[in-house]
Parts: structure tokens; sequence; C-alpha cells
């Protein structure tokens, strides 16, 4: 079953400043909790493909996401391959309010249970995927927009 979870924050940061934080994935390690590699592996008119390595606590695992960008509304992104996970979708869905960004952060996660792996183990994986590292992520998100 796959689990989804939504957040609302503001951030005290233009919007087009917070939306060029979001889309410089290449960066994502120096700031995003649990991210330990980023990259972006293929780039095309609509979209760009993205390789994650993060670091779940229990289990590093790799995988690549399709973002589609919007500027500078909003930045979504689907699964393409994966360790343990057959979902990975999300979006960012960013609003000014003067010189303010509210932003709406969404990620629904399934994860595989290989064979012999305990449903407990899968079932940590996805929470720490989803209800774990959101609200560290967000707040990360925010400090780097607001660092200056």
């Amino acid at each position: 079953m796959a689990s989804k979870v939504s957040k609302e924050i503001v951030i005290h940061a233009p919007v087009d400043r917070f939306y060029d934080i979001v889309i410089d994935y290449d960066r994502y390690a120096e700031f995003v909790p649990g991210v330990k590699g980023c990259r972006v592996v293929k780039t095309a008119r609509d979209h760009r493909d993205v390789e994650y390595t993060v670091d779940l606590g229990v289990k590093t695992i790799r995988y690549v996401l399709r973002h589609e960008e919007h500027r500078p509304s909003k930045v979504a992104w689907s699964l393409l391959k994966g360790e343990m996970m057959r979902i990975s979708n999300g979006s960012w869905e960013l609003s000014a309010e003067g010189n303010r960004t509210r932003a709406l952060y969404t990620v629904e996660v399934q994860v595989v249970k290989p064979p012999l792996v305990p449903q407990a183990f899968v079932d940590r994986v996805s929470d720490e995927l989803t209800k774990v590292n959101l609200p560290r992520t967000l707040a990360a998100f925010k400090a780097r927009a607001e660092e200056e």
C-alpha cells in the first residue's frame, strides 16, 4: 500500500529564489538530510531525470525520478526506476505571497517487499521516506532559502 503525505509551509524568501533551490538537484547533498548524492542524468525539453542516493538509516537506496518543472509554480516528479520502490511521486506547489513563498509539498511512496524481508522492515523504510524525512526535508529547504 502506498503512503502519501502532504505538508504546507511558508518560506520567508521570494518564490523565484525558492524555486531555484528546488530545481538545483546537484546541490541537494549539501543540505537535504539523508541525501548522499544527487545528479541530473538526463535533460530534455520538458523534464529532467535525476538520480538520488539516499541513506535511510536502515538502508541506503538509489532511484531515478523524472522531474517536470513549471516555473515558478510547480515541480512534480515520478519514479522511473529504483531499489525497493514501486511508487515515488510528489510535487512542490508554490505560490507567491508578497516577498514570501507558500509551498505545498506532497510525496507518495510505495516500497516493494523483497522475498525473505520482514514486513516491519518494509514499513520502516516507507515511514522513513515519508513521515520521518518530511519535516526534516521541509526544514532544510526553508533554511536554505532563508539563509541570506
